[in-house]
């Protein structure tokens, strides 16, 4: 993304939405994990919003894996937010993704945490 931020985060519904932007990738996936742990302090939910993400790869995919993980590690309930139609919901899909953590739109994930 030519040096832009992949990472925006925000609060909704007394979560942490934390939207990846683009692409993620080989290239980029290290410095979007670095910055999403780095920016969120999540005591309570988050929601990772791939609404907005072009792309996957095997890296992204790790970098997704990782930072879920790292949230849950520190007791954060986490919820993906990825439309159905998508090629990124495609791609989780396919690999099998943690079904039960994914939501069609950052409102469903918002709805779907137990607090």
């Amino acid at each position: 993304m030519n040096g832009e931020r992949q990472v925006r985060v925000y609060t909704s519904g007394g979560c942490e939405v934390v939207q990846l932007l683009g692409e993620i990738d080989h290239a980029t996936a290290p410095l979007v994990e670095q910055d999403v742990l780095v920016s969120v302090r999540a005591n309570t939910g988050v929601v990772l919003d791939l609404t907005e993400t072009t792309f996957l790869d095997s890296a992204g995919l790790l970098c997704l894996d990782r930072v879920v993980t790292a949230f849950s590690d520190r007791g954060a309930p986490v919820r993906v937010a990825a439309p159905a139609e998508g090629m990124v919901r495609f791609t989780l899909d396919l690999i099998g993704f943690l079904p039960d953590l994914l939501a069609e739109d950052v409102d469903s994930a918002v709805a779907a945490m137990a607090f």
